[in-house]
């Protein structure tokens, strides 16, 4: 089973466009405000070298591996990292 985290915050247009396009897919998500859960954003941010938002982290329950997607890193448009999570979601 694997598990999609949405690292956000208030006012990302391009955060709720991803939200959106996930609900539209039926993709569950979780979402963590990066305002809230700061430890964790800085813990993400020193790993992607990004330190804005959307960032993504999709995890395998079971393996306890994941992958984190980084805008500009690994996605210019919202509907790259859609596709990026959606792949990841059915290998």
């Amino acid at each position: 089973m694997k598990k999609v985290v949405v690292y956000s915050q208030d006012n990302c247009v391009f955060c709720k466009e991803l939200k959106d396009l996930l609900g539209q897919n039926m993709v569950n998500y979780i979402e963590k405000d990066i305002e809230i859960h700061k430890e964790d954003w800085d813990i993400v941010s020193e790993n992607t070298g990004v330190d804005y938002v959307p960032t993504v982290l999709v995890v395998d329950s079971e393996t306890e591996t994941g992958r984190l997607l980084a805008p500009d890193r690994d996605f210019d448009e919202v509907s790259e990292c859609l596709q990026h999570i959606l792949t990841d979601l059915n290998d």
